[in-house]
C-alpha cells in the first residue's frame, strides 16, 4: 500500500520535525486513506525513549479555547443555557462539581461565593478559564481545575458536593454514559445533565442565519466526508471515536424518555438543549 511505504518517511526525516506534528500527519493519512497502517508498530518509532503521554488527535476546534467559546455560541444559546443551569444550582454558597469543565462557560454564570470545582482533560480549556478569571470574565474566587479523567472516580472530591454538572458529555462518553451518572449521584446531592437533540451537523439548529445554513448543508455531505470533517474541524476531542459518537442518536422523545429514566423528572428545553434534575 502507497501509505505505508510514506508513513515511515515521516517519522525518519526530517528529524527536525517536531512530535506532534509527525503524529497530526499520520493521523491524518490513516483518515484519508481508511487503512490502520499498523498503527502502534509506526507510533513505537516515534515514542521510544518518550516519557510523556501523548493524546489523540484532537480538531481545531478543541485546539483553542477562544475558537471553542466563537463556534460554540453560534450553534447553542449558551447564555440562556448556563444562565438557566446556573439558576438551578441557586445562589448559595454551593460546592460545585463540573464535569467536564469544558472552557468554564458555566463559571462565568455562577454565584461569586461558588466553590467551584473543573475536571477536563483539555490543557489548552483549563488555560482558558484561568486567564478568563485574571480578566474578570469569571468572577470566583474558589476555582480549583484539575486535568482529571471524569471516568476516574477515585479522584473525585471526597466531600460531597451539593451539585454536579453534566453538560454535553454523556454523547462523547458514550457507552459509558450510564455509569457516570449513576455514579455521580453517590457524590452529590444534586446533579444536572444537559445535552443537546443533535450531534450531527445536519440535525442542528444555529443561532443566526448563516451558521444555520452551513449546518443544513451538511445533509448533502457522505459519511465519509462527515467523518473526516468530525475529525480535522468538529467535534473530535481526541479521546471519544467518532464511532462510539455516533451511537448516540436521539431525538426530542427518546432524549426526554432517557432523562426519566436515569431519574430526572424536572427537564427544561433551551434550543436544541435539554435539561434536566436529578435531586436526592
Amino acid at each position: 500500500m502507497l501509505i505505508e511505504l510514506i508513513v515511515p518517511k515521516i517519522f525518519y526525516y526530517p528529524n527536525s520535525m517536531k512530535l506532534n506534528v509527525k503524529i497530526t500527519l499520520l493521523l491524518i493519512l490513516i483518515k484519508i486513506f481508511n487503512h490502520k497502517v499498523f498503527i502502534d508498530n509506526h507510533l513505537s518509532l516515534i515514542t521510544m525513549g518518550n516519557k510523556e503521554t501523548i493524546p489523540g488527535f484532537r480538531s481545531f476546534l478543541y485546539r483553542s479555547g477562544n475558537v471553542y467559546n466563537w463556534l460554540s455560541e453560534r450553534i447553542h444559546d449558551q447564555q440562556k443555557k448556563y444562565s438557566l443551569i446556573a439558576a438551578l444550582i441557586g445562589n448559595n454558597s454551593q460546592k460545585v462539581l463540573d464535569l467536564p469543565c469544558g472552557t468554564g462557560f458555566l463559571a462565568r454564570y455562577l454565584h461569586p461565593s461558588t466553590y467551584y470545582t473543573g475536571f477536563d482533560l483539555n490543557y489548552k480549556f483549563l488555560k482558558k478559564i484561568k486567564t478568563d478569571q485574571r480578566k474578570g470574565r469569571i468572577n470566583l474566587k474558589n476555582v480549583v481545575l484539575k486535568p482529571t479523567n471524569i471516568l476516574d472516580f477515585g479522584k473525585y472530591p471526597k466531600e460531597k458536593q451539593d451539585v454536579v454538572v453534566l453538560c454535553d458529555i454523556l454523547h462523547h462518553i458514550y457507552p459509558n454514559h450510564i455509569e457516570l451518572v449513576e455514579t455521580v449521584k453517590k457524590f452529590a446531592d444534586k446533579v444536572i445533565l444537559c445535552e443537546p437533540v443533535a450531534i450531527k451537523p445536519d440535525g442542528m439548529s444555529g443561532c443566526d442565519f448563516l451558521t444555520n445554513s452551513v449546518l443544513k448543508i451538511t445533509k448533502y455531505f457522505p459519511e465519509r466526508v462527515i467523518k473526516f470533517l468530525d475529525f480535522l474541524f468538529a467535534d473530535n476531542d481526541g479521546i471519544n471515536s467518532y464511532e462510539n459518537r455516533s451511537c448516540w442518536n436521539h431525538d426530542d422523545k427518546s432524549l426526554k424518555e432517557l432523562y426519566s429514566d436515569l431519574g430526572f423528572n424536572k427537564i427544561y428545553c433551551v434550543l436544541d438543549d435539554y435539561i434536566g434534575v436529578w435531586e436526592n
